[in-house]
């Protein structure tokens, strides 16, 4: 009885060894193919993308939108089962049903509202200054011509300053030949190009509207779709791995919102300080500018760079004195986001160091761009929460600390110590 038992525990370690055999072999052969052809299989993810972005949309909209929709509907909820005049007396399905309506419809109100918003602030503001630009910009670099000829008299160099002039003058001779013969004239590659152009915005406009659509749907339908993956993962797993599974569910929502939230949260008010800072400046473009720092904020660490310089280019344009004191600003204002305002907001949503945000952040932005930027923080956090937990339960099975502080030795630096590395 007892060799039956050591046999089957025998083969059941055999099999098991077996199997971690071929999967390392499978992840190996995967990795190797996954590199070899990366830009393939990206290319074949991009037009899979392209094909659900109606859907990944709509749950980007659901998700941001659902804060605002649970409470419209928890509120509207308790309070219509007492309206009896309205019929929804001691009838909570109706009550229910009604309760959703209102917050579907208090969400796209919210949702269309802070579009209609952003586009109002930014179109006149980008109109206008398009039209400053090219009306300033020829007095500009005359400007900068007479400066540098009056600079190279004085420095005894008059050759430099031709040249310097021959140089400004080609370059806008060629953007003016650009202009001219690439955007406008009207030939068959341009019509074909218009003709791209408008279909492709009408292909946008149209899955912007499903995005809506599903959003909708997603909103309405996310208990039962909640539900139905519950009941999936309680059929086919066991208990104590079910849980987990909700477990890594929860943590993931938990870690995703909380940065998701707290980000756009953070944005809004440094674009707002942006905007007044700016009118106390007497800067120019400030719902312009203050509108493209705040947008660009959501991205972590590189962010506030990434719109501060477009924007001082622009600001440049009229002023660079006044340019210089706009990148002052923004450098006063990302320090203050990211030592006092951002710290409160976000706090522990991530937990991790400032150089693996900054290795999240390029990895996910040269993998997936901008969304990669945005969303590669909480992602890296979530993988080395778990990786951490994994590895300080393989230490505790194996008697060691498990806290990175007990590895590291504060002693190192010691003067009297023989075995630093010189």
């Amino acid at each position: 009885m007892e060799d039956g038992i050591v046999k089957e525990k025998l083969q059941d370690r055999t099999f098991r060894l077996a199997l971690n055999l071929f999967l390392g072999g499978s992840g190996i052969l995967l990795f190797y193919f996954f590199i070899k052809y990366f830009h393939t299989v990206m290319a074949g993810v991009r037009a899979f993308g392209g094909i659900l972005f109606p859907f990944i949309l709509g749950g980007i909209i659901a998700y941001l939108l659902c804060p605002i929709y649970n409470v419209t509907v928890r509120h509207f909820y308790r309070h219509a089962q007492k309206w009896r005049f309205l019929g929804f007396s001691r009838v909570k399905r109706r009550a229910l049903i009604c309760a959703r309506v209102i917050g579907s419809f208090v969400a796209l109100v919210v949702l269309f509202a802070v579009l209609a918003g952003a586009i109002a602030l930014i179109v006149p503001q980008l109109i206008k200054s398009i039209v400053a630009i090219f009306s300033i910009l020829p007095g500009r670099i005359d400007d900068l011509t007479q400066e540098v000829n009056i600079l190279a008299q004085k420095a005894g160099h008059p050759e430099a300053a031709a040249t310097i002039d021959e140089f400004i003058r080609k370059g806008i001779a060629a953007a003016t030949k650009f202009v001219e013969e690439k955007l406008l004239p009207i030939n068959g590659n341009s019509v074909v190009k218009i003709t791209e152009g408008i279909v492709a915005t009408a292909r946008l406009l149209l899955n912007i509207l499903v995005s809506i659509i599903v959003s909708v749907y997603l909103l309405n339908g996310k208990e039962k779709l909640k539900a139905n993956f519950k009941r999936i993962i309680l059929a086919r797993f066991s208990r104590e791995n079910a849980e987990e599974i909700f477990s890594f569910g929860t943590f993931c929502n938990r870690t995703f919102g909380g940065f998701i939230n707290g980000k756009i949260i953070d944005s809004i008010i440094i674009g707002i300080l942006c905007y007044f800072l700016m009118l106390l400046l007497h800067l120019p473009y400030a719902a312009l500018i203050s509108t493209i720092v705040g947008v660009t904020n959501v991205i972590p660490f590189f962010g506030p760079f990434i719109g501060a310089i477009p924007s001082a280019v622009l600001i440049c344009v009229i002023s660079p004195l006044k340019a210089l004191y706009f990148l002052i600003m923004i450098l006063g204002l990302q320090q203050f986001d990211g030592n006092i305002l951002g710290p409160k907001i976000l706090g522990g949503s991530t937990g991790l160091a400032s150089f693996w945000v900054m290795f999240a952040i390029i990895v996910g932005g040269g993998l997936f761009g901008i969304p990669g930027m945005v969303l590669g923080v909480p992602t890296f956090a979530i993988i080395t929460y778990y990786f951490d937990r994994n590895t300080g339960k393989r230490l505790r099975f194996r008697g060691y600390k498990e806290k990175t502080d007990d590895y590291i030795d504060f002693n190192v630096y010691d003067a009297d110590r023989k075995d630093i590395l010189k």
